[in-house]
């Protein structure tokens, strides 16, 4: 009997022993990938095979691990490999929650689509500003599908040889093509802005084309995740070859308190939920990278500040909180009385109790909450 006579389920077999006493480890890892992603047809359990692969392959012992940001070591110092596991759900508005969930969904079930006709997203494109959890999806979205996360990294891609940037490129993205993983392009607009800077000799265009030759040639299967915090950069033609794009935003309220809530820091997490809601208050604007470099500066200073003994974190947060509150509050009328009216109504603060705190008096809390009430009643009318 030759090969080519052998079932999918079969011929799966003998590939991974031929891998398997070659000794490459590796290539067992991608072979276990693959079968996981897309199980033989002949396959008479393929749901449980895609389960107990996934389980062998998180339990088995990872590769050497760089001393280096904690990551797998790449044999391309063009791009670097992580195995992301167990990673925590980013928080996220609901829509970009919803996005990403469809993404998840689409790679975990290819079959579900293949019988209408349609293949799961080949090409997504993250935009939104710094700090908002475009990375840490692209992570969480990796760890969900059991699949190794490739990360390009732009520093050694780029060259000052004439087109040798672009060959960089597509040796980087052909490889990553040839397994089944997650292909993390950050920063994506400075090897994909518009072909329109007369000073670049042809070499923007040159690398242009190359990433849109690369998004063409995606296989299906296979899943490439590009970011930018300027989408306004990117060629008219490469944003038509994203399957989607996801716009993340800014945090709102309820974000960042939940944010908040799982956050590092015991004392923090565990505290009165007032206290969250008074940081989540005045930290409108903030990305969550910003309200995490903030509420741990703040956290890391009374610490210090007590070498000894007991450390009340919660009320030296909110001591930092007061005095970023006055600044806030102090640029206009009108975040004064949004914030007095949140704090009225969310925290049940009475009116002396803020002008305390924003160093007012407890007579013009009265008129901004007033204003607030009416301003925001004003619009419901509107809306209506």
């Amino acid at each position: 009997m030759g090969a080519d006579e052998l079932g999918q389920l079969e011929q799966a077999l003998v590939d991974v022993t031929r891998v398997a006493l070659s000794g490459d480890a590796d290539g067992v890892r991608q072979l276990g990938r693959r079968l996981a992603r897309r199980p033989p047809a002949d396959a008479l359990h393929p749901l449980a095979l895609k389960e107990m692969l996934f389980s062998l392959m998180a339990a088995a012992p990872q590769p050497d691990i760089s001393p280096l940001r904690g990551q797998v070591a790449a044999s391309d110092e063009m791009s670097w490999v992580q195995h992301p596991s167990g990673v925590a759900p980013p928080v996220l508005t609901p829509d970009v929650r919803e996005a990403v969930s469809l993404i998840i969904a689409e790679h975990s079930l290819p079959e579900r689509l293949q019988e209408f006709g349609l293949a799961p997203s080949r090409a997504i494109l993250f935009t939104g500003p710094p700090g908002v959890g475009k990375t840490l999806t692209a992570s969480y979205v990796a760890s969900e599908l059991h699949l190794p996360l490739i990360t390009l990294n732009l520093a050694s891609l780029m060259s000052s040889l004439m087109g040798q940037t672009g060959k960089n490129l597509q040796d980087v993205l052909a490889r990553a093509a040839s397994e089944a993983c997650i292909v993390f392009l950050d920063e994506f607009d400075a090897i994909a802005k518009r072909r329109v800077d007369a000073s670049d000799v042809g070499e923007v265009k040159r690398l242009v084309n190359v990433v849109l030759q690369q998004l063409d040639q995606w296989p299906p299967g296979g899943l490439l995740v590009a970011a930018t915090n300027h989408p306004q950069l990117l060629d008219p033609a490469v944003h038509r070859r994203f399957d989607s794009s996801i716009d993340f935003t800014l945090p709102g309220f309820d974000e960042r308190v939940r944010f908040l809530e799982s956050s590092n820091i015991t004392a923090l997490r565990e505290s009165d939920n007032a206290a969250l809601q008074i940081v989540a208050l005045i930290s409108d604007g903030w990305s969550l990278a910003d309200l995490k470099s903030w509420t741990n500066h703040a956290a890391r200073t009374a610490v210090m500040g007590s070498p000894e003994g007991h450390v009340d974190i919660t009320d030296a947060l909110l001591r930092s909180a007061q005095l970023h509150a006055r600044n806030w509050s102090a640029k206009s009328v009108e975040k004064r009385s949004e914030l007095s009216r949140l704090a009225a109504q969310r925290l049940g603060w009475s009116q002396r109790r803020i002008a305390d705190w924003l160093g007012v008096s407890h007579v013009t809390i009265g008129k901004d909450v007033k204003r607030a009430g009416g301003e925001r009643d004003g619009r419901r009318e509107g809306e209506a």
